[in-house]
């Protein structure tokens, strides 16, 4: 099997591009860099805004994995981030269309939904969340995320393309999880989630208010963008070791969701091998919650407001639901903790 893979040389990519090379499989990596250290495949500098040269990589493959994107807001201005992810995007599809490629599998985000990068409070309709969550956008990386499982729906109608967008979460690696404060960090966290529940409830309520204020005009302001982070805005704004701060801006917006790099490179072939057509948004992440604590106790903390449940939320079973991807691809984590 040839496959293609856009961006497979990055941080996400570069595992995926690892195991189809071991699966024996013909990998072509494409990127903005000018080489390749992964062993066994054959790598080429090229931009997926230059369709004659995107398009002679496209051809003769079975397959594509489509990862080249820019990951977040901080980075670039938004008109730039929004044409390299979508763009790009429209023309991977439309190059595959050409040479009668039929399967794609494209990195898409948890944050297609609306939530981390943006500069609201979204608003959830229940939990677990699943992908019949209507998308409400506020920010060019999430919205650029919403407007490539778009595009993929688009080339299923036009051209017979199936797909797969996975919706990603953070996608943490061996080394991340051992060589980081990770552990430190997520047993800390439980410990001042323990602390903060044993104290009177309308202490809790007054904290939680002024912790939600806090971190809604900073969002309100386009904190985490671009342009503020070129003056290191958020760094000088944002209160400083204020746990409920950072647990109500940072970890709220999350889900408290990651991956195993051992499981998205095991969702990326399944989406390959699997017998399925259509365009399909998928929630890949472990199926349990990133701090091994109490999912409803967290939701009642931090979405007091979000009462429906689509099905009981059993111990520390993650509140975002895999169950389509298991149902359509097979996808099952086998690294459920750190």
């Amino acid at each position: 099997m040839r496959i293609l893979i856009t961006g497979g040389a990055g941080r996400v990519g570069t595992p995926i591009s690892q195991r189809f090379v071991n699966l024996g499989w013909d990998v072509r990596v494409i990127g903005i860099d000018a080489d390749c250290s992964i062993p066994g495949l054959s790598y080429a500098q090229c931009d997926i805004l230059d369709v004659p040269a995107l398009s002679k990589h496209v051809e003769g493959c079975d397959a594509i994995v489509h990862l080249a994107a820019i990951p977040s807001t901080r980075t670039h201005p938004n008109e730039t981030l929004f044409d390299i992810n979508v763009s790009g995007t429209y023309n991977v599809f439309e190059a595959a269309a050409r040479a009668g490629v039929r399967r794609i599998v494209q990195a898409s985000s948890i944050n297609a939904i609306g939530g981390y990068w943006g500069c609201d409070d979204r608003q959830y309709d229940y939990f677990p969340l699943d992908e019949d969550l209507p998308l409400f956008t506020t920010d060019a990386y999430s919205f650029s995320k919403q407007m490539v499982e778009e595009i993929a729906a688009y080339y299923w109608r036009r051209a017979g393309i199936s797909s797969i967008s996975f919706r990603l979460p953070a996608v943490w690696s061996d080394t991340v999880i051992q060589e980081g404060s990770l552990r430190q960090s997520l047993a800390e966290r439980r410990c001042q989630i323990d602390a903060f529940r044993a104290l009177p409830h309308a202490e809790q309520h007054s904290a939680l208010a002024e912790a939600k204020l806090a971190a809604l005009k900073l969002r309100a302001r386009h904190i985490m963008e671009y342009d503020a982070t070129q003056r290191g805005a958020f760094e000088s704004e944002a209160p400083a070791d204020d746990w409920l701060f950072s647990a109500w801006f940072h970890d709220r917006f999350n889900f408290w969701t990651f991956i195993h790099t051992d499981d998205s490179t095991q969702a990326f072939e399944k989406a390959i091998r699997a017998d399925f057509q259509g365009a399909h948004p998928l929630f890949v992440n472990s199926d349990r919650n990133s701090l091994e604590y109490d999912t409803e106790a967290l939701l009642s903390l931090f979405y007091p407001e979000v009462s429906r449940r689509t099905r009981p939320i059993s111990g520390v079973e993650s509140p975002v639901s895999i169950d389509r991807a298991r149902q359509l691809i097979g996808f099952d984590p086998t690294v459920r903790s750190v």
